[in-house]
């Protein structure tokens, strides 16, 4: 039986403001969001265009606080909106007057979604403003990732700097334990003038990264949840690989699959 998507449903069925989404964008959010619907969440979107997404978000996360929307262009503050949980700001994501105005409706979001220019500068800068105003345990989605392989939008396949090679350093600063040579997160970022401004303690803050057909999916995470954390060793019998168990310590072969505990 086919899973009742929520999302999809309210797409379906809307005649209001005018929204513009891909199909496999609703099917992605029903997972990642459906246990948001029914919490006090606020939600930032960056992109308004006419504005039928926040009406529909709005319907979506029936019980959040604040649905707030950012856009550049000044007729987007003309759009009425009759849920009073949608808020508008008007002006440029990366200005501080235009981060204050945010700020004023919630210190924090639960999910940011970046649906702005998808240019590839714009993208990495809008990250390092926003990753701090995440939530612990909060998601960030950054849309229309296509256009990051598109030279008009700064980028291409083998481009440096375009926005999918930033997020394929974010991919790193994940595993930033295991590097074994001298460095900071910071330092990995150091191609992305923009995004040194986000200091190694709010990078430690990523806790995963995931992507599906022009989309990254970034979850945060307070930094003690975020390291590999304790070996495990469970079980007698080894009789394959056989490992030394002394003094609590462990060690075997790193192909083993063995779950492992180390005091």
């Amino acid at each position: 039986m086919q899973k009742f998507n929520k999302l999809k449903d309210l797409y379906s069925n809307h005649k209001g403001l005018v929204s513009d989404k891909w199909e496999s964008y609703l099917t992605k959010y029903d997972d990642l969001f459906s246990s948001y619907s029914k919490q006090r969440i606020n939600m930032l979107e960056i992109g308004v265009q006419n504005g039928g997404s926040l009406e529909i978000w709005a319907k979506y996360f029936s019980m959040a606080d604040s649905i707030v929307g950012c856009d550049i262009n000044p007729l987007c503050a003309d759009i009425a909106f009759s849920n009073g949980a949608i808020r508008f700001v008007p002006g440029d994501i990366n200005a501080a007057e235009t981060l204050w105005a945010i700020r004023k409706h919630a210190s924090t979001f639960d999910i940011v979604i970046d649906d702005g220019s998808h240019v590839s500068s714009d993208i990495v800068h809008t990250f390092a403003t926003l990753f701090p105003l995440l939530a612990d345990n909060g998601t960030y989605v950054i849309e229309d990732l296509h256009c990051s392989y598109w030279s008009r939008f700064e980028g291409g396949l083998t481009a440096n700097t375009s926005a999918m090679a930033f997020l394929k350093k974010l991919v790193d600063i994940v595993n930033f334990e295991h590097w074994g040579i001298p460095g900071s997160r910071q330092d990995l970022l150091a191609p992305f003038d923009a995004a040194i401004k986000l200091g190694d303690d709010e990078l430690a803050q990523i806790h995963s990264v995931s992507f599906s057909n022009s989309i990254c999916i970034i979850k945060k995470k307070s930094i003690e949840n975020n390291s590999l954390g304790k070996r495990w060793v469970v079980g007698e019998i080894e009789d394959v690989a056989p490992s030394t168990k002394a003094n609590g310590t462990y060690s075997k072969p790193e192909t083993q699959s063995t779950k492992t505990l180390v005091d």
